[in-house]
């Protein structure tokens, strides 16, 4: 006890770190994410919406909701950055940026709908059990 608190008084002393561990990420729907193979970048800002969910502070609304929400709102942002890159590419004349803008645009229309990826029990009960 005297080692340590003497140690503490030398100069150059510096704290040793504390580390907490990292708390787990919560999980995207499995169904989001075999939709958003190919779209690494969009998986992992799922993944940060669901986990400001995770981590903010309690409220009146089930976390469930929050992380719909989330989802909701991530996947309307993907499907104005897919129209806007169809209508970038459109201006241009490159034909495979045209195609590839039409089927991304065409993937999160598709995903905006709820019933296709509501219904992950994984999903669900994480946030139920927070």
């Amino acid at each position: 006890m005297v080692i340590k608190r003497f140690r503490q008084v030398l100069p150059g002393y510096t704290r040793p770190a504390t580390t907490r561990p990292r708390p787990p990420l919560p999980p995207v729907p499995r169904s989001l994410r075999s939709a958003l193979k190919n779209h690494p970048d969009h998986i992992e800002r799922l993944q940060m919406a669901l986990h400001g969910v995770s981590v903010a502070p309690t409220t009146r609304l089930p976390r469930i909701e929050m992380a719909v929400w989330a989802i909701e709102d991530r996947l309307s942002r993907f499907l104005a950055e897919a129209k806007q890159e169809l209508d970038s590419a459109r201006c241009s004349d490159d034909d495979e940026r045209f195609k590839r803008a039409e089927e991304d645009e065409a993937l999160m229309t598709h995903l905006c709908r709820k019933n296709t990826w509501m219904g992950d029990e994984v999903f669900a009960a994480w946030f139920r059990n927070l």
